[in-house]
């Protein structure tokens, strides 16, 4: 059987790009840079100060929105069947696919870039050409996203129909086992701290901690963008374990099996591998709906969703990007302001509530933890997922 050869040419490819080839059957990749590890980009992410304050309106950038440059490589190669990117256009001699976060991917995830006339007319122009075979999403709200994101003519909002699909990203299949509840609850917290939610489920477990004391909670962030007095103080939490992110698959892996329920009450979110992650573990989930999320956790069957958190940055029916919180500091500002005024209460209580239901009621934790499983097999499975990959791109070969 022939198989086609494609090239992933842009740096930093993460993992969850380059693993759709690892099941297939009539492809192979050539990756001409270095996959980045997840441990890579928790490295950025060492300063409390830095973080909060960080703006990504650097002087390219403003130049960008002012000329309207969507994300575009110009890639003219004698390498290859075809091309496959992240999140960008190309310009070139290949027949090409894209993979797509959301629906201003392609525009470097910003506003204003994506509402200069100059930008969506080139990013129109590439997504009519014949060289551009599929653009594939991370997930059906970011395919939705697409059009109620950004204004296209009829022209190209009908090419765009026919070319666009979404197939979810690879992770592994993992040996399980189902949770079941055994007089006590292992929860487990991953991921950047405040823009996670890791604040409220803190205050949350201390209200729990003095009514239930077999609960217990670990938390794996990068301790260096928290404050330095939120670290002493949750190190002093009793049943509260919090680690550096600076854990191996392997040693990740070892957590999921050892913990019951992930829980992820985010607020700024495209995807989150991490809750395919925790799916592949059989894992119930507590979390915000937050963009894709809902396709990860159906609320009342593999776990519980808060509905309308307030910091969030599209339209939950069309799933328009707002942009408002495009940079860091003006989240964080938003963020720390609600905490103050005691507006994310709300979350608080809906955590509390979530995790006392599996202390209620010992048998939901089993049944989550089966429907998780059961979830993770229909829709995540690699078998499932290498099957749709598989057959998007042939299909794109074949046009």
């Amino acid at each position: 059987m022939k198989k086609y050869k494609v090239i992933l040419f842009q740096k930093y490819i993460r993992s969850f790009v380059t693993n759709f080839f690892k099941h297939l059957n009539s492809f192979e990749f050539t990756l001409e840079h270095k996959e980045e590890s997840t441990a890579q980009l928790y490295k950025r992410l060492n300063d409390f100060n830095n973080e909060i304050n960080r703006v990504k309106t650097t002087p390219l950038l403003k130049l960008r929105r002012i000329l309207g440059i969507p994300n575009v490589r110009i890639k003219f190669s004698g390498k290859g069947d075809f091309l496959f990117t992240y999140g960008c256009l190309v310009f070139g001699n290949k027949p090409y696919c894209i993979y797509s976060e959301t629906g201003l991917s392609i525009y470097n995830y910003d506003r204003a870039i994506a509402d200069n006339p100059i930008a969506r007319t080139i990013a129109s122009f590439l997504i009519r050409r014949k060289k551009l075979k599929k653009i594939i999403f991370l997930s059906e709200a970011a395919q939705k996203s697409f059009l109620s994101s950004v204004k296209y003519s009829s022209r190209t909002k009908k090419i765009f129909e026919r070319k666009s699909v979404y197939c979810y990203p690879l992770m592994e299949a993992q040996d399980y086992s189902i949770k079941k509840y055994s007089g006590g609850l292992k929860l487990l917290f991953i991921g950047t701290f405040y823009i996670k939610g890791g604040n409220e489920l803190v205050t949350a477990f201390r209200r729990l901690k003095e009514i239930h004391r077999n609960i217990h909670l670990t938390i794996i962030t990068s301790l260096g963008v928290m404050r330095q007095s939120d670290v002493k103080k949750i190190k002093e939490i009793e049943g509260i374990q919090l680690f550096d992110a600076k854990f191996t698959k392997d040693e990740l892996d070892k957590l999921y099996k050892t913990h019951d329920i992930f829980i992820m009450p985010t607020y700024r979110d495209g995807f989150g591998l991490v809750w395919i992650e925790a799916l592949s573990h059989a894992m119930p989930i507590i979390g915000t709906n937050q963009f894709a999320t809902g396709e990860f956790c159906i609320n009342s069957h593999n776990g519980f969703m808060y509905p309308n958190h307030p910091l969030q940055d599209y339209n939950n029916e069309t799933f328009e990007i707002y942009g408002k919180y495009y940079n860091p500091k003006d989240f964080y500002t938003a963020l720390f302001k609600l905490q103050k005024e005691g507006k994310m209460r709300p979350v608080e209580d809906f955590l509390c509530d979530s995790i006392e239901r599996f202390i209620r009621n010992p048998g939901l934790l089993e049944e989550f933890s089966k429907n998780s499983a059961g979830l993770y097999n229909k829709k995540f499975h690699p078998d499932v997922i290498s099957e749709r990959i598989e057959s998007i791109f042939l299909e794109a070969m074949e046009k």
